[in-house]
């Protein structure tokens, strides 16, 4: 394996693109001098590299090598390195008139302070192909665009002259007066070992948590509104059940990063949370005409408990062993809790603080499980409460913290014993981001901790240190978790 990873790393040298010599200087650089340039790192996870600056070429001994290669699978994320405007995209399909064009695919970054980052080799195939006809830059990622630092514009690929080699981003750093430097100590000093899964809004982070969770489409699709979360707060578990991703609406208009989505996933069911007051006709009769032969299922009750129920009947069986119940007055308990009951397979239902409501109590009657773990302080569900769970299973527990920083530590440390793994993280004061991203840890398992904007709570920064995880993902961009946080959060990994 070492001798193969040499290998691309010497192809993907020679095949990156470059610049021929002569090479000038300015008043402030030298062509090719190492700088200590603030950034965001520009690649996801899975990244290798080396300052591959001043490396030789194959063809023309004259020629060197002007960036620094970022080898990572294809599809890895390509993040906007700084705050700017789009200034350059070149793309090229094969349309089978002619090869396409070798200098694809590539697009550069005017920043605001006058630097210019350029990102080459995007990817150019359909995931899981070679075949040229896929599409390896984001969404309204177009000349003329202002992007903030870490936004995402686009994915690793072996485009242009770098077909035949390891998949790569050919990293690209220029100063103001456009004297190409050597951008390799600014992405040490820059490196975030941090997978930040994100989109312009809520509706785009939504859509890019599916993306990289269902690259090759679903067969089914759940569909909750980003702007309340009573109807959403048990679908987590039920989608996570069904392999589905969640996606976000509004309750009268699907947004253009839904409906993109949905068109890629093309599934053949979509389960939409809520009845009309949260989700209204108009939005399913949207999805009918993105989706024409798809299945679209409401699941619902009159009320968030009568809801989280239906969800439950719809999709899990009698017999379980576990089953989560969390306060439905508010939100955080319920979504921390949610990305556990995906992972063990488990549904989640719905409790009052003061009542126990008869939807509840019918479901877990039908579903027998062995255990009842409720999740919350007695503030948030009372002892009486409680008790009556107790009548319903022969083992109940309670998991609780002083908030609900504290609460998701505790639920961490109780399902997560052992240390390493996978860490999710999201802020704790709106729920969209943790709704959508709660699936998630089905398929790479791993507790949901929640963070402040620009902090991370003591008792959270404990768990993190006790877990020592390999890998931390966070849901939602800088606006939601701050990237002094992802600085904090690098700490921590293994």
């Amino acid at each position: 394996m070492a001798a193969l990873l040499l290998v691309a790393l010497a192809l993907a040298t020679v095949a990156s693109a470059h610049h021929g010599p002569p090479y000038d200087n300015g008043s402030d650089h030298d062509f090719g001098e190492m700088v200590d340039y603030p950034l965001v790192f520009p690649v996801g996870l899975d990244i290798t590299f080396w300052d591959s600056f001043y490396s030789p070429r194959c063809c023309d001994p004259g020629e060197i090598h002007h960036a620094n290669d970022l080898m990572a699978p294809k599809m890895t994320p390509v993040y906007a390195a700084a705050s700017g405007t789009i200034k350059y995209v070149n793309w090229s399909r094969d349309t089978g008139q002619g090869p396409p064009d070798p200098s694809c695919c590539t697009l550069a970054i005017d920043h605001d302070d006058g630097w210019e980052s350029w990102y080459i080799h995007l990817n150019n195939d359909t995931p899981g192909t070679d075949d040229g006809q896929g599409w390896g830059i984001a969404p309204g990622i177009e000349p003329g665009v202002h992007v903030d630092a870490g936004q995402l514009i686009g994915w690793v690929g072996d485009s242009g002259n770098a077909e035949n080699t390891g998949s790569h981003l050919h990293y690209e750093l220029r100063d103001p007066e456009n004297i190409i430097v050597d951008p390799y100590q600014s992405l040490i000093d820059g490196q975030y070992r941090i997978d930040r899964v994100w989109g312009a809004n809520r509706y785009g982070t939504a859509a890019q948590i599916s993306f990289e969770n269902h690259p090759n489409g679903a067969d089914v699709v759940y569909i909750a509104t980003g702007t309340n979360h009573p109807d959403a707060l048990a679908g987590g578990p039920a989608a996570a059940h069904e392999d589905a991703p969640v996606l976000l609406v509004q309750p009268s208009v699907v947004p253009p990063e839904t409906e993109a989505e949905l068109d890629r996933l093309d599934p053949g069911l979509v389960v939409v949370l809520g009845g009309p007051e949260a989700i209204s006709d108009e939005v399913l009769d949207d999805v009918n005409s993105i989706l024409p032969a798809a299945t679209i299922e409401r699941r619902f009750g009159p009320t968030r408990y009568e809801t989280a129920a239906a969800l439950s009947a719809a999709v899990f069986a009698p017999g379980l062993d576990t089953v989560y119940v969390a306060s439905g007055e508010d939100f955080p308990d319920a979504l921390i809790t949610a990305s556990t009951a995906a992972r063990t397979d488990s549904p989640l239902l719905l409790v009052r603080h003061n009542e126990l409501p008869d939807a509840t109590a019918t479901e877990l009657e039908r579903l027998g499980p062995d255990r009842i773990v409720v999740v919350g302080s007695t503030t948030e569900i009372s002892s009486q409460v409680f008790d009556a769970l107790s009548q319903l299973a022969a083992d109940v527990q309670r998991i609780s913290g002083a908030d609900r920083y504290a609460t998701s530590a505790a639920l961490s440390a109780a399902s997560f014993p052992d240390p390493g793994g996978t860490v999710y993280i999201a802020i704790g004061t709106n729920f969209p981001d943790a709704l959508a991203g709660g699936p998630s840890s089905a398929l790479d398992p791993g507790p949901l901790l929640l963070v402040t904007t620009n902090s991370i709570p003591g008792v959270v920064g404990s768990e993190l240190a006790r877990l020592q995880p390999s890998r931390i993902v966070v849901f939602g961009g800088p606006a939601a978790v701050s990237n002094s946080v992802l600085a904090l959060l690098d700490a921590y990994l293994d």
